[in-house]
């Protein structure tokens, strides 16, 4: 016979129900928690759907994450019947605050975004100088890169590996949208401004929504000796997002770490956000996403060729999938 979901989650917390949902509510990390491990099955099931032998990787080997065998520092391990080729694929939500962060608590113990923050934040989106933004992150590269090769007699830094034509963290163009920065600034005018406060966003009917990645994790370049909060390029072949958090459906884009801007202070670390998209209820409704950016696993491993890995069971956790 099979198990309730209701005498699962009494025999686990000794609760009932209705008390679990109220706790629930009350702690968005344990939602994130929740939504995390779904995200997994779910990606689990699209692979398998696709042919994919897939393995999950063990998520603390003996001695601990920092145990994890290079370019195994994700959560799953794949492969395509009828092939030899191995990838690590890492699974990752969205991040939920995104655009609230500068906001401020008001007198109604909220908080919420100005009309001016709003502006500020979706400007930089229209008209955008790709030419301005790779300098900038090259000139970011260059005065580290001279201070750590003086420190660092006879070793050379790693390049500055950024596409020209997708630089930086951030590759979306809401011109289409909006022409001018006085077409933006009027569309925010005219906004109702409970359509800027924190509860409006995190219920999705916010002003906008922001596809933003988040992937904290404190990494040491064992090359460089530079730490960043951030994964680096080379723990994993492949990034799966789960975009349910801002579009409400479990869709996944995909990403190889080797081809999207790298941190320019540390090349062998990624960036911890990467915006995928911006939808704006009633303006832009539909998903826009670009390379490096891939909708199918299956063309993300075709055109961009992620690392392939070598199958060691060692890391492999036999729980069922």
């Amino acid at each position: 016979m099979e198990e309730s979901i209701e005498s699962w989650l009494k025999d686990i917390f000794s609760v009932d129900c209705k008390t679990i949902l109220k706790a629930l509510k009350l702690s968005p990390s344990a939602q994130g928690y929740i939504h995390g491990a779904i995200s997994e099955i779910l990606l689990i099931d699209y692979l398998k759907n696709l042919n994919y032998e897939v393995h999950r990787i063990k998520e603390k080997p003996s001695g601990g994450y920092n145990e994890k065998k290079a370019g195994y520092k994700g959560d799953f391990l794949i492969k395509k019947n009828g092939t030899n080729d191995f990838y690590v694929v890492e699974c990752k939500g969205l991040k939920t605050n995104s655009e609230f962060r500068y906001a401020k608590t008001g007198d109604e113990h909220e908080k919420h975004m100005t009309k001016q923050q709003a502006y500020n934040l979706l400007k930089k989106f229209i008209n955008v100088d790709k030419e301005s933004i790779y300098d900038k992150g090259y000139r970011k590269y260059i005065q580290v890169k001279k201070r750590w090769e003086a420190q660092n007699t006879n070793k050379k830094f790693p390049e500055f590996n950024w596409n020209k034509d997708f630089p930086g963290p951030d590759n979306i163009d809401l011109t289409p949208y909006f022409k001018t920065l006085q077409n933006l600034k009027n569309f925010i005018d005219n906004c109702d401004l409970t359509k800027l406060s924190e509860n409006a966003f995190r219920k999705k009917v916010g002003l906008y929504k922001i596809l933003q990645t988040h992937k904290p994790s404190s990494r040491i370049d064992e090359y460089t000796g530079i730490e960043q909060a951030a994964p680096l390029s080379s723990d994993f072949s492949i990034l799966a997002v789960d975009l349910f958090q801002r579009t409400g459906k479990h869709e996944f884009v995909f990403v190889n770490p080797d081809i999207i801007a790298h941190s320019p202070t540390s090349p062998n670390h990624l960036y911890q956000n990467y915006i995928i998209d911006i939808l704006i209820p009633g303006v832009k409704d539909e998903l826009t996403i670009n390379y490096p950016w891939y909708t199918k696993i299956d063309v993300c491993i075709k055109e961009s060729k992620p690392k392939i890995v070598k199958y060691d069971e060692s890391q492999i956790d036999y729980r069922e999938n």
